[in-house]
């Protein structure tokens, strides 16, 4: 098993590109599907950390290009990830000095006991770094991290999204979510029409297969418009 890194377009309405989002893709000739979440999960503290510090240093190799355009790059934390972040002095140090990344918290590793939550949270926004809530409305652990008000920006759960973004209230729904985070993110966006569905609810920046993605050496080539329209 191998794996590598992907960079997902971020776009808002206009085709302009905002961000990426850094992802990995694991390839198996005899295990499919491979969910990178679930593998990340299954690894001990040296690998999540070797992990980590590679994804830095990719991103550390664009950074010229991140700044120069003032886009940022979303890192999410999984698990351990996350206290690496805030406890491993190279990481903490290297993260500090890109505060282009973004640290993506998932609903989905967030823990019932709220407490934890809150110290976690409270570590991560004391940084330079802006903090994302993802996967909100995944179900996890309910609407408690959202309405803490220390992230930056939420996205929503790509199931969640799609499941509701064609209903009537959908744009009640998002505006209650900008009662505590006025920037919202989406996954999923499939078509055009999601575009617009998403614009005038007040989303803030959209992913999905409607902006193909491109290996993360590539990612300077994503400047170029999309071809959705």
């Amino acid at each position: 098993m191998h794996y590598h890194f992907i960079a997902e377009p971020m776009r808002d309405t206009t085709d302009k590109l905002l961000g990426v989002e850094m992802s990995a893709r694991f390839v198996s000739d005899t295990v499919l599907p491979l969910y990178p979440e679930l593998i990340i999960s299954a690894w001990n503290s040296e690998q999540k950390r070797n992990f980590m510090l590679e994804q830095i240093r990719l991103i550390a190799e664009k950074r010229d290009w991140f700044e120069n355009h003032n886009l940022f790059c979303t890192l999410n934390l999984i698990e351990e990830m996350a206290l690496l972040a805030i406890g491993d002095p190279i990481i903490k140090s290297a993260l500090r000095a890109m505060p282009f990344i973004a640290l993506e918290l998932s609903e989905r590793f967030l823990t019932n006991t709220l407490c934890l939550n809150d110290l976690l949270i409270n570590s991560l926004c004391g940084g330079p770094n802006a903090l994302w809530l993802g996967d909100l409305g995944s179900g996890s652990v309910g609407a408690s991290p959202l309405v803490c008000g220390q992230f930056d920006v939420v996205k929503l759960d790509r199931g969640f999204f799609l499941e509701q973004v064609e209903k009537p209230m959908f744009p009640v729904l998002i505006k209650n979510i900008r009662e505590y985070c006025s920037r919202i993110a989406v996954e999923g966006v499939e078509t055009a029409r999601l575009i617009d569905e998403a614009g005038a609810a007040g989303v803030w920046v959209m992913q999905g297969t409607l902006f193909p993605s491109v290996a993360f050496t590539d990612v300077d080539t994503l400047l170029l418009p999309s071809l959705y329209h």
